[in-house]
């Protein structure tokens, strides 16, 4: 409860300092993308429940296409790639904290298909978040996925993201928490440097086979 209380109270903080960088990427996505500026999309929370994930606008409105993207996709708009490269289209997320649908610190939230699908038994236990292992380690997802072949490649992605969510969900703890918000930080400016202290830190020591795995996806 206290940790909850907390989130909470720190997501209506940031917002609050934040207001000004909210409204002046509303004001150029307005500007460049027209409306809407947000995008909803359901995802699956806490014991499976539903909620709708809140970002900036990324893509153009009137395209249709696969769930995931990779860095080539042409529905991304010029203005939504500078967004996606600052991670600032995840800023609103902060109102799915502030509602209690998500935590800082989670396993990213998946779209119901996926969850359907793969064992996402760590949902009974904790919620999905902003950040988390796979987040970092995977920071450039739609870079790797390009890479692979697209975004049919996406299924060699999601069970290493699935098992770095299982390891997460077992071994969390405020320390953990702790280096995970830094290495967030961190990777904006250094994602390869901030990838690697990930995994030494956490992943290496516990599951040396999923390092391996990792590292033929990078």
């Amino acid at each position: 409860m206290l940790v909850e209380w907390f989130s909470r109270t720190t997501a209506f903080l940031l917002i609050t300092v934040l207001t000004p960088l909210f409204l002046t990427v509303s004001f150029f996505s307005l500007v460049f993308q027209g409306l809407p500026i947000f995008f909803f999309q359901e995802r699956v929370g806490m014991n499976y429940s539903p909620f709708r994930i809140v970002k900036f606008r990324t893509m153009n409105n009137s395209s249709s296409g696969p769930l995931i993207t990779t860095g080539d996709d042409k529905r991304i708009t010029f203005w939504g790639r500078g967004l996606r490269l600052f991670k600032l289209d995840e800023l609103p997320q902060l109102w799915n904290v502030l509602k209690g649908e998500m935590r800082f610190v989670g396993p990213r939230p998946e779209v119901p298909e996926y969850v359907n699908e793969y064992d996402y038994s760590f949902l009974t236990n904790i919620k999905p978040g902003l950040t988390d292992f796979s987040s970092i380690i995977l920071r450039n997802e739609s870079q790797i996925l390009h890479k692979l072949g697209g975004s049919i490649k996406y299924k060699r992605i999601l069970p290493v993201k699935i098992q770095l969510a299982h390891l997460y969900a077992l071994h969390k703890s405020f320390t953990v928490d702790l280096v995970l918000v830094f290495c967030t930080m961190l990777a904006i400016i250094f994602p390869k440097m901030a990838s690697k202290i990930v995994q030494k830190l956490f992943v290496q020591r516990v599951s040396p086979e999923l390092i391996s795995e990792i590292q033929q996806i990078l």
